[in-house]
């Protein structure tokens, strides 16, 4: 499949003579892509730069260097590190921006519901992923509810493929739960509290304005691999994203041997009875917000591209195209 792709990748170069190359996150397939592309002499856009930045900016920046010609990050900080390594670089927020500001307008406001808090299982969108933290978050809600009343428990299904890998983890449970496929909106403004998996949903939940608990787990050998080989513990101050984007701890991270039953029970019985401690990632909620630009930020990233490519507007492509390599 991937020879396929590079062969595939490799005749569109060849055929269409591109003014431009797009390459999207992904580095273990989009750098070969890029070397292909680059060889041919069209430039590289790489959209969504590998977060190599958070742990090893020198690696990230000598790699992108001999791999692209235009980068588009999506943190401000990474900008950053990119601008003072000389890369050039276009920043105008991050992409996913003006979806999230479309899809917070149906955020309703927070109440404690008569039968219970609500509560929303957002367990990723990898298999193993789901099968590492779904059981564990159904465990926790077992220990909230010995402190607070809860009401319905909703789960997110990212995609429909992943339906079978949910049923498993929800087998045997005698608690009902609500299961939500492929609307993840749907689960966060019904929520009173999310426990998430680290990841891009984290976002959602900043714009949705529900407190979240984020957690994650890797398999022992990678584990061993990136504590003790890397060294990511010492490198990376915060792996959630909101986190990561306002500098700060802002939402409660519980990695690998963190991601127990008990630690998730504890920090969200904390988000569910201490309006402080709500009202303080709320508050950080809005920095991040505030980070990450302001709506438009597409259509400002693809005029800056356009102009960097000698295209004035979209009808000035003519026999030209971009090609895009999105994973």
């Amino acid at each position: 499949c991937y020879l396929s792709a590079l062969r595939f990748w490799r005749r569109q170069i060849r055929d269409r003579h591109p003014v431009g190359a797009m390459v999207i996150d992904a580095p273990g397939i989009s750098f070969p892509f890029a070397r292909v592309a680059r060889s041919a002499g069209v430039p590289v856009i790489y959209f969504v730069a590998p977060q190599t930045w958070l742990w090893n900016p020198h690696g990230a920046v000598e790699r992108l260097r001999t791999h692209a010609d235009i980068v588009i990050p999506t943190v401000h900080a990474e900008a950053e590190i990119y601008e003072r390594a000389g890369l050039p670089v276009i920043y105008e927020g991050h992409p996913a921006l003006d979806d999230l500001v479309r899809a917070c307008g149906d955020r309703v406001p927070e109440s404690r519901r008569a039968n219970g808090a609500a509560v929303g299982l957002v367990p990723g969108s990898r298999r193993h992923a789901i099968r590492r933290l779904l059981p564990v978050m159904l465990d926790a809600l077992d220990l909230v509810e010995q402190r607070v009343r809860l009401g319905e428990v909703l789960v997110s299904v990212a995609a429909r493929p992943l339906q079978s890998v949910v049923d498993g983890c929800l087998r045997g449970r005698p608690r009902p739960v609500r299961v939500v496929e492929q609307d993840l909106w749907a689960v966060l403004t019904a929520s009173d509290i999310v426990l998430a998996s680290t990841g891009g949903n984290l976002l959602d939940a900043a714009f949705a304005d529900v407190p979240v608990v984020a957690s994650y787990r890797i398999d022992s050998l990678t584990y061993l691999v990136a504590r003790h080989l890397m060294r990511l513990h010492t490198r990376v101050a915060a792996f959630a994203l909101p986190n990561v984007i306002a500098g700060d701890r802002i939402v409660p991270e519980l990695i690998q041997r963190d991601a127990t039953a008990t630690c998730l029970a504890d920090a969200a019985v904390r988000l569910l009875t201490d309006q402080r401690a709500r009202n303080a990632m709320r508050d950080g909620y809005a920095r991040v917000r505030a980070a990450l630009g302001t709506p438009g930020v597409n259509a400002r990233i693809a005029g800056q591209l356009l102009a960097r490519l000698g295209l004035s507007s979209p009808g000035s492509v003519g026999s030209g195209e971009t090609v895009s390599s999105s994973q």
